[in-house]
């Protein structure tokens, strides 16, 4: 019988982190796969903030291994991690208030110099649909509720191709009913294949 258990997508093995007087992390085995939702619990000063930095590129760990796809790797940066299908979206969002949300989703992308535009348009409206956004693409991001604009990181790093999702404290400025909403959403990216990594330190 065929073994239906994902592949692994990212592996820690011995992940440890040191700073002055603490150890944030300390010989951390984490197994990441596609089609689950995994949560990082715990109090604030856990060092949940701490894997998800290194997870993200923004810090290097002191010792142990991180392994993509099986392939040993060393995430030096943010962008070094997108590159290789790890989306971040953090508890303070990265939108700039005053550009448009296809504006924000093409900012900073790979692309030729000269965007195809209403091809991207096109395919950010699709996206917005699928996440319940009834937005225009044109809309500038300041005039979205902290809900919307929680989506349209998601759809950023999504639109990037990222496989992986990591949601630093995603529900801290949500209502309920937003929440909710959120949780619909994640249930539908972990059918259709991806892997997310839900931080927090709300026990329910």
């Amino acid at each position: 019988m065929a073994n239906s258990t994902p592949l692994a997508l990212i592996e820690l093995r011995g992940i440890t982190k040191h700073f002055p007087g603490v150890t944030a992390n300390d010989d951390i085995f984490l197994t990441i796969r596609g089609g689950e939702i995994q949560s990082l619990l715990g109090e604030n000063g856990a060092g949940k903030s701490t894997l998800l930095n290194i997870l993200s590129g923004m810090l290097q760990p002191d010792r142990g291994q991180i392994l993509i796809d099986g392939q040993v790797v060393t995430l030096t940066s943010p962008h070094e991690a997108l590159k290789r299908g790890i989306g971040t979206v953090y508890q303070h969002f990265t939108l700039v208030p005053t550009l448009s949300v296809i504006e924000n989703v093409m900012l900073g992308s790979e692309t030729p110099f000269v965007l195809d535009l209403r091809q991207a348009e096109r395919r950010l409206q699709e996206w917005l649909g699928d996440f319940g956004l009834a937005v225009s693409p044109e809309v500038e991001v300041r005039h979205l509720s902290l809900g919307q604009q929680q989506r349209v990181e998601i759809i950023k790093a999504l639109f990037r191709g990222s496989r992986v999702l990591l949601l630093d404290e995603p529900t801290s400025v949500l209502t309920p009913a937003e929440v909710s909403e959120l949780f619909a959403i994640l249930r539908r990216l972990k059918a259709a294949g991806v892997a997310i990594v839900f931080i927090t330190h709300k026990l329910e």
